[in-house]
């Protein structure tokens, strides 16, 4: 399978980490390979927490460079305005 990067992101306290694991177990039980990260205290502060998550055979790296993910899951409007700028 070739690359497929998914990028989420969202404000603090929606559960971002188990929707990152939730998607990481399905990916894995279907065979194929998966890797992600989290940010982790940026809630505390108010800022913006981000989740990657990069699938396919292929992938060295845990980090999607700037823009280039397949898909972007958004839980907060202003959120993904500001993914799709920054």
């Amino acid at each position: 399978m070739r690359r497929f990067d998914v990028c989420i992101i969202k404000v603090g306290g929606q559960c971002i980490g188990l929707l990152n694991e939730i998607l990481l177990g399905t990916v894995d039980h279907s065979g194929q390979w998966a890797i992600g990260t989290d940010t982790h205290g940026l809630a505390q502060r108010g800022g913006t927490v981000l989740s990657q998550l990069r699938i396919g055979n292929n992938v060295h790296s845990v980090l999607i460079k700037k823009h280039p993910a397949q898909m972007m899951i958004a839980l907060e409007l202003h959120e993904a305005l500001r993914g799709m700028v920054n």
